[in-house]
């Protein structure tokens, strides 16, 4: 019998646990849709030329008093 009680334990509904709008509500608020282009905000890569040395030392030196 105890094994029986705990089988159909087991076959209770869950209660529910939405929080908002049921998803199959029609009228539901939704946020606007955007475009946004699938390149937007991406940097080109190409390669540049060089900078000298002095240049790029002078600008991760830390800086003094």
């Amino acid at each position: 019998m105890t094994v029986g009680l705990a089988i159909a334990g087991g076959c209770t509904a869950l209660p529910g646990t939405e929080v908002g709008s049921s998803p199959s509500d029609p009228g539901a608020r939704v946020p606007p849709v955007a475009y946004s282009p699938v390149m937007s905000g991406a940097r080109t890569f190409r390669p540049v030329e060089p900078k000298g040395w002095e240049d790029l030392n002078r600008q991760v030196a830390p800086k003094g008093n």
